[in-house]
């Protein structure tokens, strides 16, 4: 979300560099706080969206070990064994024939630790979390 605050900060910047110049102080002030309570309301749905989009998240992957099909049981580490299979194939091949951009091996490596990050930090952060409302 650093990004979306630095766009909002951003915006904040530009509207209030188009304040008029003979703007009274008790004008700019009101003008200031109003900007103020429209960039917490923005940021307030932002958070809200987030949460939404994790609880989202969160119900599709229950949804897939609740199925009684195999493939949605096991996607996630299939994908994650495919990625590391093509990624060390293209990096053997890069390294060894030199037949392969480096561009490709840069994006399946970026692409296998997103994978990973999801699965694994994934999983423990639902087991943290399972183990906090135990503790409750």
């Amino acid at each position: 979300m650093i990004g979306i605050d630095n766009l909002i900060k951003a915006g904040t910047d530009l509207i209030t560099s188009y304040f008029p110049p003979d703007m009274s102080p008790a004008q700019k002030a009101e003008a200031q706080a109003k900007i103020a309570e429209m960039q917490h309301k923005l940021q307030s749905e932002l958070i809200a969206f987030e949460a939404n989009m994790e609880q989202q998240l969160t119900e599709r992957q229950k949804a897939d070990m609740q199925s009684d099909s195999w493939l949605s049981k096991n996607v996630r580490p299939l994908v994650l064994i495919y990625l590391m299979g093509a990624w060390t194939f293209f990096a053997g091949l890069s390294l060894f024939a030199g037949s392969v951009a480096p561009e490709y091996v840069e994006m399946l490596k970026q692409m296998l630790m997103a994978a990973f990050g999801f699965y694994f930090v994934g999983r423990s952060a639902e087991k943290i979390v399972k183990m906090v409302k135990g503790a409750k």
